[in-house]
């Protein structure tokens, strides 16, 4: 896992603040900001590198914007600091957009664009209350200044979050694309292979970036009833074993075969692997590798595609194929099943994948008027 940037690179650089004189009480034993941010970085990075590497980036910027705009520390920031915050993320001046604004990484970018309002505002609210409420659960603050933020985005209303997952045409206009790549040459058709195992893994087994990327073949393990299942440690540190079926299981088997090993599990083989052998051993593709991989191959579909769906291929995330998966399971499974076999807390979340019931109802419902 990726270490966070050390907080004392620009904390210690950044102009001096006003002092003020706070006794060191807090249950951290934190002396500093900087101390206080890279412990809670360090819990934020026990659940996922993707969660470590989205709270460094959003709690740097707030911490630059209340060193160089506001000259506050974290004990002094109020409720309209933070309101300030994210009317400054939304209208960002432009010297905000270039290199050098952060002492100690003069090449460093700290905003590519302004953070548009509604989900991705509400997205940079969360992570400012996670950290505040961490700052105040162990006493380094008095109180959680972000916690009367106003959200505007989706998660202002329960069910209004629209899945973004592959309708049924586009689906198979997918899966025509994978059956369609060129296998004229060796390196082509381990191109191929990969690409399908991928696919295959994360549709088949439903799983999010980080369990892909973080996962062996170590971490596949036979049942009791001469089966297999891979355990994956998921969001929020907790584990579920998710049961493997036949036809993946022979598809993980032939492309280790390709790649000069045996069986189905038992070593560290990733599960998203790259393509070059570093040393003679395969390596995985990182969350950032992942998502690029993902991007080149959706290009290609997007030029292969017909007018009429490639507007809507357009920017889907890699996210799109667990979605998709689980709105397809929805159509077989209950849904407290399908809440165990996506790994979710609340059969609130599983419920948004019940596109099924949604186009019964409708059907239903049709004839029913004055």
């Amino acid at each position: 896992m990726s270490q966070p940037t050390n907080p004392a690179i620009f904390l210690n650089t950044c102009p001096a603040l006003p002092a003020h004189h706070h006794e060191n009480d807090n249950m951290m034993g934190a002396r500093s900001d900087g101390e206080a941010m890279t412990l809670f970085l360090n819990k934020s990075g026990a659940r996922s590198e993707e969660t470590l590497r989205r709270y460094e980036r959003e709690i740097t910027r707030l911490t630059a914007f209340l060193y160089i705009e506001l000259r506050v520390g974290y004990k002094d920031v109020r409720l309209k600091h933070l309101q300030a915050y994210v009317n400054f993320i939304q209208n960002l001046p432009q010297r905000w957009l270039m290199p050098g604004v952060l002492p100690g990484q003069p090449d460093r970018i700290m905003f590519k664009s302004h953070i548009k309002s509604g989900k991705s505002t509400d997205q940079v609210i969360d992570v400012l209350s996670s950290f505040f409420s961490f700052l105040e659960k162990n006493r380094y603050t008095s109180g959680n200044p972000a916690a009367s933020l106003i959200r505007s985005g989706e998660k202002v209303a329960r069910g209004s979050t629209v899945i973004r997952y592959f309708y049924d045409n586009e689906w198979q206009f997918i899966k025509e694309c994978l059956a369609s790549l060129p296998m004229s040459t060796e390196r082509e058709r381990l191109e191929s292979a990969r690409t399908r195992l991928i696919l295959s893994l994360s549709y088949g087994l439903a799983l999010r970036e980080s369990e892909l990327t973080g996962h062996t073949c170590s971490d596949i393990h036979p049942d009791n009833d001469r089966g297999f299942y891979l355990s994956i440690l998921g969001k929020g540190r907790k584990r579920r074993q998710v049961p493997i079926n036949e036809a993946l299981q022979q598809q993980i088997i032939e492309y280790r075969y390709m790649n000069g090993f045996s069986g189905l599990h038992g070593d560290n083989f990733p599960l998203a692997p790259k393509t070059r052998k570093n040393n003679g051993l395969i390596a995985s593709l990182s969350a950032r590798g992942l998502r690029y991989w993902w991007q080149s191959f959706m290009d290609d579909c997007q030029r292969k595609a017909s007018p009429d769906i490639r507007g809507r291929l357009q920017g889907l995330p890699f996210h799109t194929l667990r979605h998709t998966a689980l709105t397809h399971l929805s159509r077989k499974m209950d849904i407290e099943d399908l809440a165990i076999f996506a790994g979710h807390d609340s059969i609130n979340t599983t419920s948004q994948y019940y596109h099924a019931e949604a186009s019964r109802l409708k059907k239903m419902a049709a004839d029913h008027h004055i």
